[in-house]
């Protein structure tokens, strides 16, 4: 019997065959591993859903959003105006003066002219020459938002405005605009919307961004600090994934140009992105993109930052402006040695090698030929404003920059009045950036720890502070809300789900009670202290080595009374809710500030014994009389800080001004108002034709040139040393010294005014005061007609023997003397 037939097979069906296939390849997708990430240390963090409106309550949050910061843009534009409202539409200060001068002579001029500019209006016999020693960025940016407005006048009256409409208005305006980069880079630092949102309404009020950013407050600071948030912004754009590094570089670095352009403190825009890309490096983070991104911010960057004339070589001589160049160079190795190990197909252990090997040489070569430049002077070291950073402000070699208020260390209580509560609020930003780090928080948290130690060396630099602050207080609140919501409504409700839902709810309780609560704390709060550590002592051409190391950590941490809680909870639990919420008070502390800060200085708000307010307007009284009474050529010599005042109202020349470029003649101009009226007269008769000081003092405001006299005393005596500062002061009683009393600018002080010093004046006649005795204008008596019509550009050969006994107050002069521990 034979066998049975086998059954033929079955033909698979051509249709479910292709359907397994591509199911196999499905799933073999989803075993495969992604590529390792260079953000393999430091892994960057996706708060955002998958889509960005993925359903309808996404869209309604976006426009709430959207919203939202249409209002906080206009807080940010209304709190600036109120030295508009109340004073008009006129220039503050002293410095935005001369910005607006220099504004008005490009609009006439023309940008080439304006480049080549030689004021022989100003420091006068030498004069200046303006291109060379100018940020001309806010000047520029004027000028095209004044053109621009002149070409839509003739659609819209509404832009018929006056070139000096667009000077006043430019803080207020750039203010608002920062207000609206600080959003746009808390939410690329942190993936939250609602994080950027806090951040702009915060920096859209906060005193510290106010301070350089009132209306009429023409400064370089009031356009800078909008191009360093977008500088910053698009530096961390450029890090979001490879396909931006190449384009958001680019135009990192073109916002860069902006900053250079606009500010000095750009050296701080460029270290600081340095030390981020430096910092993701160490950290094991880098790659292509980062690579990408910093090499074409630092080329164009650096490239177009050689074109303004003020910076010239600096990015490749200036001490200060190396550490982002070692970064770059540091980057073209590793990049080598990555092409080598993929050329040759290396293991990791031979990829370390090459690149230890690589950084070795480097980094001796740079050793070796940084020391050699520096010997010879073609690299620069740190400027003294730089060394004031790290040294005592009394000691930086030079009195010029201690005399400035704006260079003093910064004092515990400025914190609590230009920060506020964010002053204690974004330290928890910081805290939670720590607990949950990614690439960009990396950012944020060297920002806000390098910006907040300079900030206590100097007053000025706490305005830095501003934009790290308002991004950390965005962070505080903004990721516990979004952690809460997300556990308590966008999670299933599960058995495993509950726990979170409940921490979620603690969350939520948590940031209410930060900023409605009023929790009774104890008197003694826990004092954390830290001593911190040394690591070495590096010297900086200062005198003394740098102490380099943790620097010493000290606050107070408040206590809650838990016992006195529980029980106000029982009885009278309205008790532990604020009258006003710490926002509104918070709101409120700004507005009141914004107000005292938009005061113009060159008018006063004053008020009479019946309540009513006046307007004090002695400045510009004495100014217009200057620019009304005098001959046109008129010479007036005063301090320094009102040469652009001089300039600007009077339209007539000036000594000096607040450039303060040339020390030498500072210090000529201090020893005519130390010295003696004849010893005075012997050297005024050869520079001014009328003098110009400040009494204030008569009007209750004791910061007038009498009080800076000292500052002047230790200037002049830093060049000649026939000055002796020493013997120049007076006491607290308002007793003077012999040689303050002897001293030209007492005796136009109290001349008349104070009988009981029994002043008599040969050399110099009154000619006005004015009607607060805030102003004295004199007239110099036998001006020397000869020196009076020497050619502009050098001293009159009457002050040759004087000049002669001045000393070298070069840069390397000073650093010489200060490296032998002798402190002018």
């Amino acid at each position: 019997m034979g066998k049975k037939n086998a059954a033929a097979p079955k033909q698979p069906d051509p249709v479910v065959a292709q359907q397994d296939a591509n199911a196999a390849k499905q799933k073999k997708k989803k075993k495969k591993k992604p590529a390792a990430s260079s953000d393999a240390v430091v892994k960057v963090q996706a708060d955002s859903p998958s889509g960005p409106f993925d359903t309808l309550v996404d869209w309604a949050l976006f426009c709430v959003r959207c919203y939202v910061m249409y209002f906080i843009c206009k807080e940010a534009y209304t709190i600036r105006l109120h030295a508009v409202k109340t004073f008009g539409v006129e220039i503050h200060e002293f410095d935005p003066w001369f910005n607006f001068r220099a504004t008005e002579y490009l609009e006439r001029n023309g940008a080439s002219a304006f480049m080549s500019w030689f004021d022989t209006e100003s420091w006068s016999p030498i004069g200046r020459p303006v291109g060379t020693t100018i940020y001309p960025g806010m000047q520029f940016t004027a000028v095209a938002m004044y053109r621009v407005a002149q070409f839509l006048k003739a659609y819209n009256p509404m832009f018929d405005v006056s070139l000096k409409y667009i000077c006043v208005y430019i803080p207020a305006w750039f203010g608002s605009i920062a207000s609206l980069l600080t959003c746009f880079l808390a939410s690329e630092i942190t993936g939250s919307s609602n994080a950027g949102v806090v951040a702009a309404a915060v920096m859209a009020i906060i005193p510290a961004h106010l301070m350089r950013s009132v209306a009429g407050g023409f400064d370089n600071e009031s356009v800078a600090v909008t191009a360093l948030c977008l500088t910053f912004y698009t530096w961390i754009r450029s890090q979001r994934n490879e396909k931006s590094a190449v384009p958001w570089g680019i135009l990192c670095g073109l916002c860069y140009f902006n900053m250079v352009a606009a500010w000095g403190g750009y050296v701080f825009v460029l270290n600081m992105i340095g030390i981020h890309a430096g910092l993701l490096v160490v950290f094991g983070c880098f790659d292509a993109k980062l690579y990408r991104a910093y090499s074409l911010f630092y080329v164009i960057g650096t490239a177009l930052a050689l074109q303004i004339p003020i910076v010239g070589m600096n990015p490749l001589r200036s001490a200060e402006q190396l550490g982002p160049m070692a970064v770059f160079l540091g980057m073209q190795v590793l990049s080598f040695a990555s092409y080598v190990a993929k050329k040759r197909k290396l293991t990791s252990s031979q990829i370390w090698r090459i690149t230890y090997l690589c950084s070795i040489v480097v980094v001796a070569v740079l050793a070796v030929l940084g020391k050699h430049l520096i010997d010879s002077g073609k690299i620069w070291e740190f400027s003294v404003r730089v060394k004031s950073l790290f040294i005592p402000h009394t000691k930086t070699g030079n009195p010029l920059v201690d005399s400035v208020a704006e260079h003093q260390s910064t004092p515990s209580s400025f914190y609590d009045t230009y920060l506020h509560h964010t002053y204690y609020i974004s330290p928890f930003g910081i805290l939670f950036c720590l607990l949950k780090p990614s690439a960009n928080k990396v950012f944020l948290i060297s920002y806000f720890l390098i910006c907040f130690y300079f900030s206590q060396k100097m007053v000025r630099l706490v305005l830095l502070l501003a934009p790290a602050v308002s991004v950390a207080v965005g962070v505080a609140v903004a990721v516990p809300f979004d952690w809460g919501v997300t556990k308590l409504f966008r999670t299933p409700v599960t058995c495993k789900n509950v726990f979170l839902k409940i921490i979620g709810l603690l969350f939520m309780i948590v940031v209410a009670t930060a900023i409605f609560g009023d929790l009774p704390v104890r008197k003694k709060p826990l004092k954390v202290r830290y001593s911190g550590y040394h690591l070495a002592d590096v010297p900086l051409g200062g005198g003394k080595p740098i102490p380099v190391g943790i620097p010493e950590i000290s606050f107070d941490v408040p206590r809650i009374f838990w016992k006195k809680l529980v029980r106000l909870a029982k009885k009278k639990p309205k008790s532990l809710i604020r009258k006003k919420d710490r926002w509104t008070e918070f709101s409120e502390h700004c507005h009141m500030m914004a107000e005292q800060l938009s005061s113009p200085q060159i008018m006063l708000q004053g008020q009479n014994r019946d309540g009513s307010k006046v307007i004090i307007d002695d400045f510009r009284e004495a100014y217009w009389w200057l620019r009304d009474n005098t001959p046109k050529k008129s010479r007036v010599m005063s301090w320094w800080d009102y040469g652009y005042q001089i300039n600007g109202i009077a339209n007539r020349t000036t000594i000096a001004d607040g450039n303060t470029w040339n020390h030498e003649h500072i210090a000529l101009l201090g020893r005519c108002l130390v010295s003696n009226e004849k010893n005075s007269w012997n050297l005024v008769r050869h520079l001014a034709d009328y003098v110009l000081v400040w009494t204030t003092r008569y009007a209750g405001m004791y910061g007038d040139d009498l009080a800076k006299s000292p500052h002047m005393a230790r200037i002049s005596g830093s060049v000649y040393s026939d000055i002796d500062p020493s013997k120049f002061w007076m006491d607290q009683s308002g007793n003077a010294t012999p040689m303050m009393k002897e001293s030209l600018l007492y005796k136009l002080h109290f001349y008349r005014l104070d009988p009981s010093k029994n002043i008599k004046l040969k050399h110099y006649k009154e000619v006005y005061t004015t009607k607060h005795r805030m102003v004295r204008i004199y007239k110099v008596l036998k001006v020397h007609q000869k020196s009076k019509k020497h050619p502009f550009g050098s001293y009159p050969p009457a002050l040759h023997k004087t000049l002669k006994k001045a000393k070298d107050f070069s840069e390397v002069a000073r650093l010489t003397r200060l490296r032998a521990n002798k402190f002018d």
